[in-house]
């Protein structure tokens, strides 16, 4: 007999910042690190990702989605040839987004819909 699980993972759990979950950062994220200065003196500082905020268009929904996408997801969709593609050929827990997944569903349900 198959156990079923007792939790699912959710975003919270996920390794990463509250801000790379509202959007399409394509795994990019605040990074943290010195500036050293010319006595080495080390103080901390943090490198934040180029974040846009756009709207992407979907060819299944037929309308523009609005994101707060970085440069490197905006590089990917464009290789990926849209939207649609680019949210479709990731697994669920690559997305690492809220608002990335909600429109993947209901690109998928558009799909569906076409289908029938």
């Amino acid at each position: 007999m198959a156990e079923t699980p007792t939790h699912v993972r959710t975003f919270a759990t996920r390794r990463g910042s509250g801000r790379a979950a509202r959007g399409l950062y394509g795994g990019k994220d605040v990074g943290f690190g010195n500036m050293v200065s010319h006595s080495e003196r080390k103080t901390r500082r943090m490198w934040k990702p180029n974040v846009q905020k756009k709207r992407l268009w979907s060819e299944s929904l037929g309308d523009w989605v609005k994101f707060n996408v970085t440069t490197q997801a905006m590089r990917c969709v464009d290789k990926a040839g849209g939207l649609d593609n680019y949210l479709l050929g990731l697994k669920d827990g690559k997305i690492g987004s809220i608002q990335g997944l909600a429109a993947k569903r209901r690109i998928e349900a558009a799909l569906a819909e076409k289908g029938r």
